[in-house]
């Protein structure tokens, strides 16, 4: 079915460090979520989804968070914040997807310490060991040497850990009731998890989007434009999508940045000079709905 949509980009979706087990084919993706594959691709100004209306409906339109206004969220970016604005403008069309909980816990459980190559290998290791993505009891099914294969590293007695509480504890029941600071503060019960991992879990899974995850990328953003700390209040209720869009913009600005320096490694470029084309790299992509550049895409009254 084709749904009709300016706000949802496959390509930045899968690029944003949200999901790990989404694959790219020539022309589509699939994505793989609470035991079903959809096969989606971009058109311009919609997405074309291989199922039904009906499943549409009642699984993947709340997956991807289709009820939501982020134009909103976009609008609402201080205009006086420089580097926010920039980030908005250059990562519409990215959405926070509604992901399950046990898969979002066991996912960035794997991300500590690790890049996304290395996080969506272990995954893949992960599904292919146990016929598909594990539930609680099927991990622990598994058995020690099966995922001594997959490279779970460390992770392997904390995701061992973590089975066990979910299967006593079926926070499925009651944690999506908590509030954002009641959730982090349980999450963290688990062996393993810390504020970062936490906050990952709260936002991509439970939907609490005040969850503000720091981990380099963000600390890093943090120290060179907010003076150490990004100013999450102002954004009460929609900080995590903020933390999204920068996230994004940032790993995609410093890859433009590497590309351009590498590009003319002979050339006494300087740094102003390599942010100039890393921009105009960035603005002069095009959004899926239309052929005009991003920063004349969002109407805010």
């Amino acid at each position: 079915m084709r749904i009709a949509t300016d706000w949802l980009d496959l390509e930045k979706i899968a690029r944003s460090g949200q999901c790990f087990r989404w694959k790219k084919n020539a022309e589509t993706y699939s994505v793989s979520a609470f035991g079903r594959v959809l096969t989606i691709r971009q058109v311009v100004g919609a997405v074309e989804a291989d199922c039904a209306e009906a499943e549409w409906l009642d699984v993947w339109s709340k997956y991807f968070d289709m009820g939501t206004d982020y134009a909103a969220f976009a609008c609402a970016a201080d205009p006086g914040d420089k580097y926010l604005t920039e980030a908005v403008y250059a990562a519409r069309g990215l959405r926070v997807l509604n992901q399950d909980l046990w898969e979002t816990t066991v996912s960035f459980i794997v991300s500590q310490n690790n890049n996304i190559p290395r996080i969506t290998g272990i995954l893949n290791r992960l599904c292919d060991t146990c016929g598909g993505f594990p539930d609680p009891a099927g991990l622990l099914e598994a058995g020690s040497e099966a995922l001594d294969r997959c490279g779970l590293g460390y992770r392997q007695d904390y995701l061992v850990r973590a089975a066990e509480k979910f299967l006593s504890d079926s926070p499925e029941s009651f944690l999506r009731g908590y509030d954002y600071k009641s959730a982090q503060a349980y999450l963290m019960e688990y062996r393993g998890i810390g504020p970062k991992v936490a906050d990952c879990i709260c936002l991509y899974a439970l939907g609490l989007r005040d969850a503000f995850p720091r981990d380099v990328w963000v600390r890093r953003i943090e120290r060179d434009h907010y003076g150490g700390r990004f100013p999450a209040e102002r954004y009460a209720g929609f900080a995590g999508i903020m933390q999204l869009f920068m996230f994004w913009y940032e790993r995609t600005r410093q890859n433009l940045l590497t590309r351009s320096k590498s590009a003319h490694p002979d050339d006494q470029r300087n740094e102003d000079q390599a942010e100039h084309d890393c921009k105009h790299s960035l603005y002069d992509l095009r959004a899926p709905s239309d052929s005009k550049p991003r920063t004349q895409q969002i109407a805010c009254n």
